[in-house]
Order: C-alpha cells, then sequence, then structure tokens
C-alpha cells in the first residue's frame, strides 16, 4: 500500500512537471551580464580540466571500467532505464576515447554476457553464446551509450561547447563554486541543444556537479524532467586523472545526496589495455569520432 501511495505521488508530480516550459539554466548573473565574453569561462573551464587530470585521460585511445546502477524502487516502474536488467547487476563498459563509439557487456543477471554496442551512431547487438553481430535501432541502448559516455569525458569534451560563458559563484552544502554555462546553438533556452551548468569547486578546482538539460530522451519527456543535476565522487586512477567513481542522477536542481532517482558506480578503471578494433565490429561505416551525422545523412 505504501508502495502504491508513493507511485501515485510520483505520478502527480510528473503530471505537474508537464506543464513546464523549457527550463533556463542560465544564472541570475548570467541574465544581468549578458555582454560578457567566453574568456573567463573558458579559463575555468580548461584550469579545472587539467587540475583533475584529463588532459592525460584524452590521451588514451580506449579505456574500460566495470559499472553497477542502482535505481530508487519507485523510479523502476517508469520506462526511464537505457539498460533494462542492470539494477545491482555488473557491467562493462568499453569506450574509445572522445568519440561515441563504445560497447557495454552484461557481467551478470538474465542478459549476462551480452553485449549492446554503438559504432558511427549505429546501434548493435552480440550475444554471448552465437557471437551473431545484430543491428538495431533501439534508441535506449544508443542513448545510453552515447550519454554515459559523453558524462565520464565531459570535462575535456565541454570545451567543443561553441558557447560557454562565466555564470558567477554559487554556495551549495556549505562549498563555494564557480559556475559556467555551457551549450550550443544559443544562449537561450531551445529545443535543439543541451545546456550544462557546471560547478567548480573554488577549493579543489574539481568539476562536484552539474546541471543539464537533455533534449533527446529515448522516450518523449515533459519539459520538467528534461532537468536533472549529475552529482561525482572521484577517485584518481591509473591514467592519473580523477574520475568519476560514483555518479549520481537527480531531478531538477541540486539535492541533499541521498535525493537520487538512481546512481551507478565506477571501478576497475582500464587504460589501452584492450584492442580498439573490437568496438568497431561493422564494416562500412562512417567514422564520426566526436560528431554526430547531418540531418540529411
Amino acid at each position: 500500500m505504501k508502495l502504491f501511495i508513493k507511485l501515485i505521488s510520483l505520478v502527480t508530480a510528473i503530471l505537474t512537471i508537464q506543464s513546464c516550459s523549457s527550463v533556463d539554466l542560465r544564472s541570475d548573473y548570467l541574465i544581468s551580464n549578458p555582454n560578457q565574453t567566453e574568456a573567463k569561462g573558458r579559463e575555468l573551464l580548461q584550469a579545472s580540466m587539467e587540475k583533475m587530470g584529463y588532459d592525460n585521460f584524452s590521451k588514451t585511445d580506449v579505456y574500460e571500467v566495470t559499472a553497477q546502477f542502482n535505481w530508487k524502487k519507485g523510479w523502476l516502474v517508469m520506462p526511464m532505464n537505457a539498460f533494462p536488467g542492470n539494477n545491482k547487476n555488473d557491467l562493462q563498459f568499453r569506450f574509445a576515447t572522445n568519440t561515441f563509439d563504445g560497447q557495454l557487456q552484461y557481467l551478470e543477471g538474465r542478459k549476462k554476457g551480452t553485449i549492446q554496442g554503438l559504432q558511427s551512431w549505429q546501434g548493435y547487438k552480440i550475444k554471448d553464446k552465437t557471437n551473431e553481430i545484430k543491428k538495431h535501432e533501439h534508441d535506449r541502448y544508443i542513448w545510453g551509450l552515447a550519454t554515459y559516455h559523453y558524462i565520464l569525458e565531459s570535462p575535456f569534451r565541454m570545451l567543443d561547447a561553441t558557447i560557454i560563458r562565466y555564470a558567477g559563484e554559487k554556495e551549495f552544502e556549505n562549498k563555494q563554486y564557480d559556475l559556467v554555462y555551457a551549450t550550443w546553438g544559443s544562449e537561450e533556452p531551445n529545443d535543439q541543444y543541451d545546456r550544462w551548468l557546471i560547478y567548480i569547486n573554488k577549493e579543489t578546482g574539481f568539476i562536484d556537479l552539474t546541471e543539464v538539460t537533455i533534449n533527446d530522451f529515448f522516450i518523449t519527456m515533459p519539459k520538467g524532467l528534461q532537468h536533472g543535476t549529475v552529482r561525482f565522487d572521484r577517485e584518481k586512477t591509473d591514467s592519473g586523472a580523477y574520475l568519476p567513481s560514483k555518479i549520481s542522477i537527480q531531478l531538477l536542481s541540486p539535492k541533499k545526496e541521498d535525493s537520487f532517482v538512481y546512481y551507478f558506480t565506477l571501478s576497475n578503471y582500464k587504460f589501452d589495455g584492450f584492442n580498439k578494433e573490437i568496438l568497431y565490429p561493422i564494416e562500412g561505416l562512417p567514422m564520426y569520432g566526436n560528431s554526430k551525422p547531418d540531418e540529411s545523412d
């Protein structure tokens, strides 16, 4: 009964959020200082990227890491999970650095051994017993692989944003942050490009969290649910970079740490330890690297 009440409350909240317009992540400081150049924001991002060692990480060719997702029960009934069967089961991510090409392999559970991959924006599946490659257009896997890949590398890939602005300062959980706003297309909210508000810890120089809007979720989402917060715990890896050991996803603006929709842990990073060719099993596809194919393709 309690679970039912929670689910009703959740649905009610979602129906309320559906009426929201596009979320504007620009801070009051940024809105009131519209003519500033991007220099300070870009300098802060660059300094943070180097402080966390992502300049070394960006020089790797491939990497892999073990992930385990943990969802709050109420959210598991919603069709928001990009990788069905992942809850509390280990997965192996394998990525080609600074691209959108990668794989996940289920290490446990009912899908153990199955590989879901993304190559040049073409989804594919490899079953453990047959090794047969099947192309597919399952948006959830394509979206999930591209999104989590980008989030892991975001400190250096965000520097490619065409609009980067210093957005002022903010205190959160008794820590002081510099804010940097990054997007593409236009500074104002739009329906084509994601928007990021990046929190850089003034003491450590690390990116502790980001607010983000996601316009291309694999299912149609109300505007309000396109706004979330990504919180990072970091540990130093063999690459010299402080990479995420835990990523928590929260709905809307930043909240206390245990107010998550789901989180996933990341462990046992390995760099340049496998043949990159395994990420490219489909012959004849164009190479897009860090880009997306043109809409006309």
